[in-house]
């Protein structure tokens, strides 16, 4: 029997080419998201980061960007709603629906059976946001 390696999204964020490295954190948000969505649970910034491993919050923007266009692509309810400041809403970098309708959006994810997608593949989102910007991610620290 073969036993096969363990793969970490840190090992696979450094392995990853220049301008995907935040695709394959995307993977690991929305594994993460998909379960507080579940429970119909909000997280904040902080939590994500400190559950991702970061020390600042920078990173996520670019890596929720790309679980946000992935949502919108697939014509899905906006999964990043979900992440949000210390007042309860996203960021500003959260753009797919006007604030007026966030309670409303916010029970679109909480009633989305996620656990019945198939997840994305890194390849996947990374697209998403191509098709979303015109090309690749700024490097970032991710």
């Amino acid at each position: 029997m073969t036993i096969l390696p363990v793969h970490r999204f840190t090992d696979e964020t450094t392995k990853a080419p220049k301008g995907k490295k935040a695709a394959v954190r995307a993977l690991q948000a929305w594994q993460f998201l998909i379960a507080k969505a579940s429970r119909r649970e909000i997280i904040r910034y902080e939590h994500l980061r400190l559950v991702m491993g970061y020390r600042n919050d920078r990173p996520l923007s670019t890596i929720l960007g790309h679980v946000m266009h992935l949502c919108s692509e697939w014509r899905l309810p906006p999964l990043t709603i979900i992440v949000v400041n210390q007042d309860g809403t996203p960021g500003p970098g959260f753009t797919e629906v006007p604030r007026a309708e966030f309670d409303q959006e916010r029970e679109r994810v909480y009633d989305q059976d996620w656990f019945s997608i198939v997840p994305p593949s890194i390849e996947q989102f990374h697209q998403a946001w191509v098709n979303a910007h015109g090309g690749p991610p700024p490097d970032e620290e991710v």
